[in-house]
């Protein structure tokens, strides 16, 4: 369920703005960019409010999604852990993302 979360957490704030970005792309009418464009600033200014939230929850997460996934590694041979690992990825990619933005703007 923390793996889960932390991608959550991902689609959200990197998924679904750049989601709207790329429709607004696509879609090619003006008036629906403009709309999208205010709609966007809008989730852009609340996620920057609170970024350094978002990274703690998350981080929070992947450490206690690790921990259960080593718990249950300990009785049993599950393979690679594909879930966590995307889950570590989603992580790093929230921070990545987080500090290029923040050394641009």
């Amino acid at each position: 369920m923390a793996h889960a979360a932390v991608m959550s957490l991902h689609a959200i704030c990197c998924g679904l703005p750049a989601l709207a970005v790329l429709a607004a792309a696509v879609s090619g009418a003006t008036s629906g960019v403009t709309l999208l464009a205010g709609y966007v600033g809008e989730i852009h200014q609340f996620l920057h409010g609170h970024e350094l939230w978002i990274i703690a929850t998350s981080a929070a997460l992947v450490v206690t999604g690790g921990w259960f996934e080593l718990s249950s590694r300990r009785h049993h041979n599950h393979g690679f852990p594909w879930l966590f690992a995307f889950s570590v990825l989603c992580f790093f990619a929230n921070v990545t993302i987080i500090l290029v933005h923040r050394a641009v703007g």
